[in-house]
């Protein structure tokens, strides 16, 4: 039965799943958790041996009724399915349809899971959801960041639960995970995410809610997560704030600003999911390219040797855009042959991403996007990432600024600030453009996002290369500074340059105008601040406003109409100056051809959210006048001499009205005039004395300033002699070739050199972990109670024990002193002496086996390959008559008077060297010089005697026949072989 939640013909969410070592329990797991009609289809990317055929296909079946298949050429994602990588094969998806590639034909590093997590999320963004499971090493960690910048779902096992823990722990430590599970609770998250997703009602929620609710958002990251999104798209906003209340199953606006206000650690991971921090090593190739084509090659080739060069990257993210531009440029300067001060200044609003880029370690699927000859060049591998090479590292200066309210970078030939304007609201755009032309010198270069532009400040760059958004400085002049300055009420009025709208304009002013105009039964009014300039406008107000030519003003006095210009002035400026209630005034305005008379009035609005105080000033009409001519027509000639002597002296009388309020309004100017030049005195002496106390402050700071460079020189010096002792104690722990792990006093890794992972299974992220936690290869349980016993008493350790593999070590504790001789923690270091234990053996052996040759009562002869002497025991001194010693190094045939030398023993002798055959009962009878004749019968064997280097002997054992004889006689002759 198909899923009620989802609509039939909604595209289904497609979850990503990635592991290796240890995935298949949990991937089981999961799969047997979810229902088979989630609408939900599942891609499972997991390492396995490129040859060979997969059975994952026919297992996953057995754990799930939804069909599993594996994914072959232009595959269309159908929900309710499961579909598995094939072995060797990397997976990609464009518009919901999968394809696969050969690993090696894209020429990178097998990192399946990232590669293919990136791919769903450009292709799915909202859609995908991608989970990591049990596995070795870091894949799969940036493509959860794509994933995650897209606005999809995240999700890695618990380490704590997971056979293997690296890509768990990978993807947690860069902080691109939305949720850390259990595999038991993994399900029913996705499946709740799924239907937030897919269900059309949840989706027309949030963009009808009232622009109040997210003014509070907002007000509530200002103040509690200290960082202003108001120049930021709204509906941006509100996408990332709808995947965040997808994420926590919230379906209101309303609901979701309650729960960011309780909970603190949602307001941090909100303002950074605002900041969509994704970047990437030479993203978008062709941009790069275009910027060197377009300016940035001849820039380099026409600076002088050791002049300065300067970049500015804002919003730079961790810092890989930085790295991409640096790199470009020290290629560059090596084609050229040439040295230049190169520095580039990072900067963003994250301060765990600028932390990151300081750090330059990335995870290493980075290097599918840097290529292998600029990974040798620039980076050095570390376990499962890449960091970027000091000499790289030192060219970067990255700082925490928020680029559109702290103070530029000045002086700089090169500006990338791609995909940040996209972000932000037009009037932010318009203000940044020309501070990147502030910052930028003569011909300096600024490289956009492929969807930025310059318009609207057209007159401050040039085309570069208009597909890729690359621009040159003009030498136009500025006509609006770059710097934000803070505005302030300022108690004048009047003006064609009125003052910027106060802080209280941003308010909802509906309401309090509504109350007001209620008050004095709603005649037309505008609501003014002390500067004149109108903040709203309530009814019809034509007849006594109009828009002057020109540049578009909206101060009142200066729209104001004929006659009504001289008697406004004065009222707000009596409002304004005694902070009267109400002003009123009489007046005659002319709209068109007639004379309206009108009755003014100016009063304050009071209101506790305003900033500042405001005006409101309304026009209550009282009658229209016709015009002269009309009235005219219709009187006699003695009417209209009447009527034209009244006019004129209503006009004659509105006149001195008019010219009195001129000359108060001149005197009140001159007053103020007269205080306002008694005070710019009094501020000029201020002034002065504060000059001089600058001027002392000035020498001050420069004495101070050659004090800072003494102490920067010193510390330089001392950074550098550090960075050099360093280096020596890193080559040394390279160099001297033992095992060696440094503990803290807690029995803590604080350090280890790269061959004590041949003894314990360490790595990077096990500093800090305990000693006891760790797994050795040694047959040493009493490793731990050694090492607190040593900690203890400061006695050193020593002990030799065996390891699984069959080596053995020399395991030494001793104490960690500092300089000042004080103990922090212990020095454990692993010597292998499976060759001296060896040799031990050897020499042991060796001892035996003379004391046994020494032992046997037989004459006996140990021969080498070449048949001479090396070794002859008691017996065979005695029989004939040898001093010890005599006969060594002599050949066999050479002994005595050469009796030896028989042609029969000497084959016997070679056959036994070279085909390692002995014989037995050679029978020889010879007059010895010392012991008379004698019948004797030689036995030859060879050995093997292994001692670093094999050597080939023959032991030639002799026995008196005659004596044996007369012990025992034989019953039959043995022949001779």
């Amino acid at each position: 039965m198909p899923n009620a939640d989802r609509p039939p013909d909604a595209a289904p969410v497609i979850v990503g799943i990635g592991g290796s070592a240890g995935a298949l329990v949990p991937l089981r797991e999961l799969l047997e958790a979810l229902p088979i009609d989630s609408g939900m289809a599942f891609v499972v990317v997991i390492h396995q041996t490129p040859s060979g055929q997969s059975l994952l296909p026919e297992i996953l079946a057995n754990s799930t009724g939804m069909p599993v298949s594996e994914i072959h050429d232009e595959t269309k994602v159908e929900p309710n399915h499961v579909y598995v990588a094939p072995r060797g094969h990397c997976v990609t998806i464009r518009h919901g349809v999968l394809a696969v590639e050969q690993l090696v034909e894209r020429g990178r590093p097998p990192l399946p899971i990232d590669l293919f997590f990136r791919d769903l999320a450009r292709d799915q963004e909202r859609r995908a959801v991608g989970i990591v499971l049990s596995g070795t090493g870091a894949d799969g960690t940036i493509g959860l960041a794509a994933i995650r910048a897209a606005s999809g779902l995240t999700l890695v096992q618990d380490p704590k639960t997971a056979e293997f823990d690296g890509m768990p722990s990978s993807a947690m430590a860069a902080q691109v995970t939305d949720f850390v599970l259990p595999m038991a609770e993994i399900p029913a998250r996705v499946l709740a995410y799924a239907r937030g997703v897919t269900t059309p009602a949840r989706t027309r929620k949030v963009p009808a809610v009232t622009s109040n609710e997210m003014e509070r958002i907002l007000a509530l990251i200002r103040v509690r997560g200290g960082q202003d999104f108001s120049a930021y798209k709204r509906d941006m906003l509100l996408r990332r704030i709808e995947r965040r209340m997808d994420l926590h199953r919230i379906d209101r606006l309303e609901d979701y600003a309650r729960y960011l206000e309780h909970n603190d650690d949602e307001i941090e991971t909100l303002w950074r999911d605002w900041l969509i921090g994704v970047s990437g090593f030479f993203r978008d190739p062709e941009a790069f390219q275009a910027l060197m084509h377009s300016g940035l090659a001849a820039l380099l080739a026409a600076r002088e040797e050791g002049s300065a060069l300067r970049i500015w990257v804002p919003g730079c993210a961790t810092g890989e855009e930085a790295y991409s531009i640096a790199i470009l440029v020290l290629e560059t300067l090596e084609e050229l042959g040439k040295h230049l001060d190169v520095r580039v200044f990072g900067t963003d609003l994250d301060p765990a991403a600028v932390e990151t880029a300081r750090t330059g370690r990335y995870q290493e699927g980075v290097a599918a996007d840097v290529g292998a000859r600029r990974l040798k060049r620039f980076f050095t591998k570390e376990e499962h990432s890449y960091r970027v090479r000091k000499e790289l590292r030192d060219l970067a200066v990255f700082a925490v600024q928020n680029v559109l309210r702290d103070p530029p970078f000045t002086r700089v030939d090169v500006i990338s600030c791609r995909n940040l304007l996209i972000y932000l609201i037009p009037s932010a755009q318009q203000s940044l453009l020309p501070v990147f032309h502030y910052s930028l010198n003569p011909g300096g270069l600024l490289l956009l996002g492929g969807s930025e532009s310059i318009m609207g400040s057209e007159e401050f760059f040039s085309v570069g290369d208009k597909r890729w958004k690359v621009f040159r400085r003009n030498d136009a002049t500025i006509t609006r500074p770059p710097i934000r300055w803070t505005n302030r009420a300022v108690r004048s009025l009047g003006g064609a340059t009125g003052g910027a709208v106060a802080e209280g304009a941003k308010l909802d002013l509906t309401e309090t105008l509504r109350r007001q105009l209620a008050e004095r039964f709603g005649p037309p009014a505008v609501v003014v601040d002390y500067q004149g300039q109108i903040q709203q406008i309530h009814g019809r107000v034509g007849d006594y406003l109009e828009l002057s030519p020109g540049r578009a003003n909206l101060n009142v006095v200066e729209m104001a109409r004929e006659g009504l210009r001289v008697p406004l002035s004065s009222a707000l400026r009596e409002a304004v100056k005694t902070g009267a209630a109400v002003v009123e005034r009489a007046v005659r305005v002319k709209a068109n051809e007639d004379w309206i008379s009108l009755h003014l009035a100016v009063g304050r609005i009071e209101d506790k959210r305003l900033a500042h105080p405001l005006l409101l000033v309304s026009f209550e009409s009282a009658s229209r006048i016709r015009p002269l001519s009309e009235r005219a027509s219709k009187r006699s000639p003695r009417g209209r001499k009447s009527d034209r002597q009244a006019q004129l002296a209503a006009e004659l009388q509105h006149t001195r009205e008019d010219l009195q309020s001129s000359i108060d309004e001149l005197q009140s100017s001159n007053e103020e005039l007269a205080s306002a030049n008694e005070e710019v005195q009094s501020v000029n002496e201020e002034l002065q004395s504060s000059n001089e106390e600058l001027q002392t402050s000035k020498e001050e700071a420069q004495s101070l300033n050659e004090e800072l460079n003494t102490v920067n020189a010193e510390l330089t010096e001392k950074l550098r002699a550090f960075e050099q002792a360093n280096d020596d104690l890193l080559n040394l722990m390279n160099s001297i070739d033992i095992a060696t792990i440094f503990l803290d006093d807690g029995l803590r890794v604080k350090r280890f050199t790269p061959q004590a992972r041949s003894v314990a299974r360490l790595i990077e992220a096990d500093v800090g972990r305990p000693l006891a936690d760790l797994a050795t290869l040694l047959e040493y349980p009493d490793l731990l109670s050694d090492a607190a016993s040593v900690l203890q008493t400061l006695q050193p350790s020593e002990k030799q024990v065996p390891a699984s593999d069959g080596a053995w070590y020399a395991v030494r504790i001793r104490p960690y002193r500092t300089a000042r001789n004080a103990v922090e923690g212990l020095v454990v270091t692993f010597i292998d002496i499976t060759q001296t234990k060896r040799a031990e053996r050897v020499q042991a052996a060796r001892i035996l086996a003379e004391s046994i040759i020494d032992a046997v009562r037989e004459p006996l002869l140990v021969l080498d390959s070449a048949l001479r002497v090396v070794r002859a025991n008691r017996s065979f001194y005695q029989a004939f008559g040898v001093e010890p010693g005599e006969i060594d190094g002599q050949l066999v045939y050479d002994l005595g008077s050469r009796q030896w030398n028989i042609p029969r023993l000497r084959e016997l002798l070679e056959q036994t060297v070279h085909e390692r055959i002995g014989f037995n009962d050679f029978r020889v009878e010879y007059e010895f010089p010392k012991i008379g004749r004698r019948r004797m019968l030689l036995n030859g064997r060879p050995v093997s005697l292994k001692d670093g280097e094999s050597a080939e002997l023959i032991v030639l054992g002799i026995e008196d026949e005659g004596r044996m004889a007369s012990e025992a006689p034989r019953a039959s002759e043995v022949p001779n072989t």
